[in-house]
C-alpha cells in the first residue's frame, strides 16, 4: 500500500470518529462541508445541463470532444451528499482523457427531501434522454461508487423491467448494495474500515428506503436477479464494511451468466478511485477501469 494511501486512511479515521457520533442531520452538513473544500481541475470542460429535468454536467476532456461514446457516471455520498457532485470531478476528468469519452454527471436528488424512487427516476431519464438524442446504448458505459454504484444497478433493472436497451458495461466501485446491511463483512472489517462507521449507513439506509423495504431489489441490488446485465467490473477495498456487498454482486451476476470482472484491492478505503489526485492506487484503478472499458466496447 503506497504512503499516499496510508496518510490518506489516518485522515479518515479521524473523520470516521465524528460520524460515528453524529446524527443524520449533523452527518450530512459535516460531509457537505467536506464537499465544498474540494478544488476543481481546470484541465477540461465542465458544462451543466438539465436532462429530461435532471440537473447534470458533461466533463470532457481534449481527446473526447468528438465521441459519440459516453460514461454515464452516478456519484456516492450515501444518497444524502455530493450535490453538485464535485467530488468526482477529477475522476471523471480522468476518466474522459484517458478513454477519450465523454462523462456525465448525473446529478440525482438527494435525501432526506427524495428517498427512494426519486434517484432511480432520474438515473432512468437522463439514460432515456441520452438514448433518445442520438447515443446508442452500446456506446455508454454505466460507472458509480458506493451510494452511486447501487443506483446504476437499480437504473439497470428499471431499464430491463422497461424493455429499455442496456448499457454496454457497468462499473461498481465500493458499491453499497445491501441497505439491510447483512452481508459478513459488515461485523468482519467494522473495526478494520478507515471511513465508514455501521451506524452511519443505517440511518442513511432508513432515510433512503423509507416506507419501502430495505431488501427490495432496486434498494438493495444484492438481492437482484442479475439475468440480462451487461458485462461488471467490481472494485472494492479488503477492509471495507461493504466488501461482502461487493462479493454478493459478483456472485449473484456470475450465477446468471454474466461477465464480471472483479478486484479487491489491499487496505484501500471506501471509493477510493475518486482520489486520483493524491493516490497511486487511484490512479491504477482508473486505468483498470478504460482497460475494461476498451476491451468490452470494442
Amino acid at each position: 500500500m503506497s504512503w499516499q494511501s496510508t496518510v490518506f486512511n489516518l485522515i479518515f479515521r479521524l473523520q470516521k470518529r465524528t460520524l460515528r457520533k453524529s446524527s443524520y442531520e449533523q452527518a450530512q452538513t459535516k460531509l457537505n462541508k467536506l464537499v465544498a473544500k474540494v478544488e476543481l481541475p481546470a484541465s477540461t470542460e465542465h458544462r451543466l445541463e438539465a436532462l429530461n429535468g435532471v440537473d447534470c454536467e458533461w466533463v470532457i476532456a481534449e481527446p473526447a470532444r468528438a465521441s459519440e461514446q459516453i460514461i454515464l457516471y452516478f456519484h456516492g455520498g450515501a444518497f444524502m451528499v455530493g450535490s453538485p457532485p464535485v467530488t468526482h470531478r477529477h475522476l471523471a476528468a480522468q476518466l474522459s482523457e484517458q478513454s477519450g469519452m465523454k462523462v456525465l454527471l448525473v446529478d440525482y436528488r438527494l435525501t432526506p427531501e427524495h428517498s427512494f424512487p426519486a434517484p432511480v427516476d432520474d438515473g432512468i431519464a437522463v439514460y432515456q434522454w441520452l438514448l433518445a438524442n442520438g447515443y446508442d446504448a452500446g456506446q455508454i458505459a454505466f460507472a458509480g461508487d458506493s451510494a452511486g454504484a447501487n443506483l446504476l444497478l437499480a437504473v439497470i433493472l428499471d431499464a430491463r423491467d422497461q424493455n429499455i436497451p442496456l448499457p454496454a458495461l457497468a462499473i461498481c466501485l465500493s458499491p453499497w448494495a445491501d441497505l439491510t446491511h447483512m452481508g459478513n463483512s459488515i461485523d468482519s472489517n467494522k473495526h478494520r474500515d478507515p471511513l465508514l462507521p455501521v451506524n452511519f449507513l443505517a440511518a442513511a439506509a432508513k432515510v433512503y428506503g423509507k416506507g419501502h423495504n430495505l431488501a427490495e431489489p432496486k434498494i438493495s441490488p444484492v438481492f437482484a436477479d442479475f439475468s440480462g446485465f451487461p458485462p461488471l467490473l467490481v472494485y472494492a477495498g479488503t477492509t471495507e464494511i461493504l466488501l461482502n456487498d461487493a462479493e454478493r454482486i459478483v456472485a449473484a451476476a456470475s450465477a446468471k451468466g454474466v461477465k464480471v470482472e472483479s478486484k479487491y484491492w489491499h487496505k484501500q478505503a471506501h471509493a477510493f478511485p475518486i482520489l486520483t489526485q493524491y493516490v497511486p492506487e487511484a490512479r491504477q484503478a482508473v486505468a483498470g477501469m478504460v482497460t475494461f472499458i476498451r476491451a468490452t466496447m470494442q
